[in-house]
């Protein structure tokens, strides 16, 4: 039996994200979902938490590498 995880717009408020722009990420990974409604599994979700903080470090690194003096 598949544990079922958060919804759609939970995850995206808890990763300050829109549904729509969750619902899009999901997309791109590969998760098939309908609505900001749609269940997520466990692991699914985790995936996007990972991918999500994936994303905002990879931003913060390139901002900082942008601040430096040439």
């Amino acid at each position: 039996m598949v544990k079922k995880g958060p919804k759609i717009k939970e995850l995206a408020q808890e990763l300050g994200l829109t549904s729509r722009q969750l619902i899009d990420r999901c997309r791109e990974a590969g998760i098939p979902v309908q609505n900001s409604a749609s269940r997520l599994d466990r692991a699914s979700a985790e995936r996007l938490r990972t991918l999500v903080a994936g994303a905002a470090l990879s931003d913060a690194t390139n901002l900082s590498e942008d601040d430096e003096p040439s």
